[in-house]
């Protein structure tokens, strides 16, 4: 199958997979929420880790998977807080510190910080420019560490 042709039905598959999910995570048991946003949170790391691998020149530079990788990132992270809804900071193991749940202003304006850096993260990609793209891969993840100082376990 050639590659324009999968992208879009990649697309249509997260628009389902996120409306199904953000369902799901709103009616579903506590241990499922909480595997759930870690599987979100797993598979956002693997594609931070090949932005990152990029811009510190450990991977070839590849514009496509670079738009790739941070289109993955931004979308990810839309999908990510119905997760953390409550009741879903008990039933499974889980790094979620219970400040997410007393805080939730504060880890709102950490969530919403995160997403306007993956939006700056998927221009800096589209741009084709490495030298673009490293900045962005480098607040991006400061980004993600914010959040991850405050309202996660190490």
């Amino acid at each position: 199958m050639k590659r324009a042709t999968w992208v879009p039905l990649i697309g249509a598959i997260t628009v389902v997979g996120v409306f199904s999910a953000v369902v799901s995570a709103q009616t579903a048991r506590p241990d499922r929420a909480i595997k759930y946003r870690q599987g979100i949170m797993n598979a956002q790391g693997w594609n931070l880790g090949v932005l990152g691998a990029m811009a510190k020149g450990d991977r070839p530079y590849n514009k496509d998977e670079a738009v790739r990788s941070a289109t993955f990132v931004n979308q990810l992270l839309q999908m990510s807080w119905d997760a953390f809804a409550p009741g879903t900071d008990t039933g499974a193991p889980t790094k979620a510190k219970p400040e997410i749940w007393k805080e939730p202003a504060k880890f709102k304006q950490l969530a919403e910080a995160a997403q306007a850096e993956s939006l700056k993260l998927v221009a800096a990609a589209q741009a084709g420019d490495l030298a673009a793209l490293r900045p962005a891969v480098g607040a991006m993840g400061k980004s993600c560490n914010n959040c991850h100082d405050d309202f996660q376990s190490k």
